[in-house]
């Protein structure tokens, strides 16, 4: 029927919806750019599933080839509390030319018999079309617009095209800069704060073209500057210079915010740029004392001040003096223990001051909040209860490494599920690390 670019999408929805006699088309490809995938996605259920349906109007399957027969058979069956349906298959990699089943039962020319099975029932449904005022959404990376899937969904419903050029040429580098403009206004705009050019070309330098990291990095120089209104290049200095002269910083940042799906990209993209297992473990350890450290701060020193969606000038105005005398407190543990300890030793130079816990400070730097504003975002999103047990998988993660054998990276691939874990998975103690 039609293929449109992402930018077209909203304007595409406010004529049909204006127009009574419009329908929507029964079925939506969404190809391209992660970020803008999910934009348009939102969009088009905020038409199709108003919040008042979508408890009983929307179904979300994962699109590999197994659930493809289901989701079908679910857009087939009619709702019973809405008088319209969504299903959406996320993620699918039936429309691309390379795709690689999870388990290998390929043919001797490589192609794999389920999901060209799956592509083919898929493109027999769209072909067959659906119930009135049922739809069906299907999210991808990437398309090869030479297979019969893609030609089918071309014909029976709508294509949106959410990919970004991502080589070196001029036209390609301008694609890029406007899509990055888009994003930053809608996000600067939506909080009330600006930024200046010099800010705004600097956090490009250190991003790149990679949406994600930039709405991120975007999102935690928003939350720095507090109430001040403009983003200035010395605040991009100071918050997120960091991460781009410690690249093991990204891995233990995302394993802090239990974002598996980051954690575990990071992850590969270190190992694979000759970061060894261990490090990456020491790095988890560590993450996971600090972590621990501020929970029980929290839990004793800082009830009924601190809890989770703290704003960052309260945190700095009220949280970080109470910081600072704990750990005035626990320096001056620290140096009378030293002064025994030299005492009963005989020993006239007391423990170094690395020695001395300086990693049981929270804020080595009181000057710098931000940093300790982060972190106790972070342990508020686990329990001490977690942390003991993330302790437990890292402890036995070592284990393994240093002496089972089995592959370094599936083991700390395993550890870092476990931990990202919101449900069940730090429950398990290190059963089947």
């Amino acid at each position: 029927m039609a293929v449109i670019k992402y930018s077209k999408i909203e304007a595409h929805l406010r004529i049909l919806t204006a127009q009574e006699s419009s329908e929507f088309y029964p079925a939506y490809l969404l190809y391209g750019e992660e970020l803008l995938v999910k934009k348009a996605l939102h969009a088009i259920l905020a038409v199709l599933t108003p919040d008042a349906k979508k408890q009983h109007g929307y179904e979300a399957w994962d699109g590999s080839s197994e659930n493809i027969l289901e989701a079908i058979r679910q857009l087939n069956t009619y709702a019973l509390l809405s008088d319209s349906k969504v299903v959406a298959l996320l993620d699918t990699p039936l429309f691309s030319q390379g795709q690689k089943p999870k388990i290998s039962k390929t043919r001797a020319d490589g192609s794999d018999p389920a999901a060209d099975s799956a592509a083919a029932m898929l493109s027999d449904a769209l072909t067959d079309g659906f119930p009135k005022r049922h739809y069906l959404i299907i999210t991808t990376d990437s398309v090869d617009k030479r297979r019969r899937l893609y030609k089918t969904m071309e014909k029976n419903g709508l294509v949106v095209d959410c990919s970004v050029p991502l080589g070196n040429r001029q036209a390609d580098k301008v694609a890029q800069d406007a899509v990055v403009r888009n994003i930053m206004q809608e996000l600067l705009s939506r909080r009330g704060k600006t930024i200046d050019a010099g800010a705004f070309a600097a956090i490009s330098e250190m991003t790149g073209f990679d949406l994600r990291t930039f709405r991120n990095n975007l999102n935690k120089l928003i939350d720095y500057v507090g109430e001040r209104k403009e983003i200035k290049i010395d605040d991009v200095n100071l918050v997120l210079e960091r991460s781009r002269k410690d690249p093991i910083y990204t891995f233990t940042n995302a394993l802090g915010d239990r974002n598996l799906g980051d954690t575990l990209f990071i992850m590969d993209s270190l190992l694979s740029n000759g970061y060894h297992e261990l490090q990456l473990l020491a790095a988890a350890i560590n993450l996971m004392r600090r972590l621990l450290v501020i929970r029980a701060f929290a839990e004793t020193q800082g009830q009924g001040i601190i809890q989770t969606g703290l704003s960052y000038p309260v945190f700095r105005d009220r949280v970080m003096p109470l910081i600072q005398t704990h750990d005035d407190e626990l320096k001056a543990h620290l140096v009378a223990w030293g002064q025994t300890l030299s005492q009963s030793t005989g020993s006239e130079a007391g423990p170094s001051k690395k020695r001395m816990g300086s990693d049981l400070l929270i804020a080595p730097n009181p000057k710098n909040a931000y940093p300790v504003y982060k972190l106790f975002e972070k342990a508020m999103a686990f329990t001490q209860t977690e942390l003991f047990a993330a302790f437990k998988v890292l402890s036995h993660t070592d284990q393994l490494l240093k002496s089972s054998g089995q592959p370094p990276q599936s083991i700390l691939a395993n550890a870092v599920v476990k931990i990202c874990s919101k449900a069940d998975g730090l429950g398990n103690g290190t059963r089947g690390a």
